[in-house]
């Protein structure tokens, strides 16, 4: 397989489908927002650009699973899964802000080999194939050097169902307010990649989903970066528990904030 040329088609369907989600947050009615739990939303425009993501990449490897967020095929193991997220930040969709973004990730024999995050507002297409071949609109990316928390530039979110460990994170992070700047975007696979092209030096957040970290997480590890669960392990993706950096501040995180 000639993963390059699988990359810059699967650019180029991000593309397609990040142009359809513009042109479909302008004409979105309240009507058609529905909620899958509490801040927790979906529209039809979700499950029309996952069925255009599937219908499209299904085409490129045809014996390939998917992972999707929106159930529109079901799972299944194989040698090739596509982790796809077709609106990843619908909470901004719906309001009509930004950032929101496709992400799309390719896994062989479970390991991450393409990442691709587009974000159609600000027309930033990121993507990767292997350590050293990040790049943003084409161009070469790397993680920042910062390495304290000291004047830091940290992204967080805050999941739909807060529990008591999330509390406590969020307490930690409080206390760091006069240290380092903190913000929230609510995309992760955007911030995951804001740290990949150096913008920001690290991301916490827990209760996210596999299409959510998949892509970014990868694109993330290809421009130098680090990505682990809240114990400092390689369970991130399917652990539900992330904490991203540029590598240099990440146990500083862990240590300060996270506190496991």
């Amino acid at each position: 397989m000639d993963i390059e040329n699988i990359k810059d088609q699967v650019s180029q369907i991000a593309l397609c489908v990040g142009e359809f989600l513009k042109t479909e947050q302008t004409k979105l009615q309240q009507s058609e927002i529905e909620l899958k739990g509490t801040r927790n939303f979906v529209t039809h425009i979700d499950m029309e650009a996952e069925k255009m993501l599937v219908k499209k990449l299904e085409k490129l490897i045809p014996d390939a699973t998917f992972l999707t967020e929106e159930g529109t095929v079901s799972y299944a193991e194989g040698k090739y899964t596509w982790i796809i997220d077709p609106l990843d930040g619908t909470t901004n969709y719906v309001h009509g802000d930004t950032p929101y973004s496709v992400s799309i990730a390719l896994m062989k024999n479970k390991k991450m080999v393409l990442g691709v995050v587009y974000d159609p507002i600000a027309n930033e297409l990121y993507s990767a194939t292997e350590k050293g071949k990040a790049t943003l609109n084409g161009n070469p990316i790397k993680v920042s050097s910062h390495n304290s928390l000291t004047n830091g530039y940290i992204g967080f979110g805050i999941p739909y169902s807060l529990d008591g460990r999330g509390e406590k994170i969020l307490r930690n992070a409080i206390e760091q307010f006069r240290k380092c700047s903190f913000r929230i975007k609510g995309s992760a696979a955007v911030e995951i990649c804001y740290i990949a092209c150096g913008r920001s030096d690290a991301y916490f957040h827990s209760g996210l989903s596999p299409w959510d970290v998949a892509a970014g997480c990868f694109i993330l590890e290809c421009a130098g970066g680090k990505s682990t669960d809240f114990s400092g392990g390689d369970n991130y993706i399917f652990n539900k528990e992330l904490v991203a950096s540029n590598g240099s501040i990440h146990r500083e995180i862990l240590e300060e904030i996270i506190i496991d």
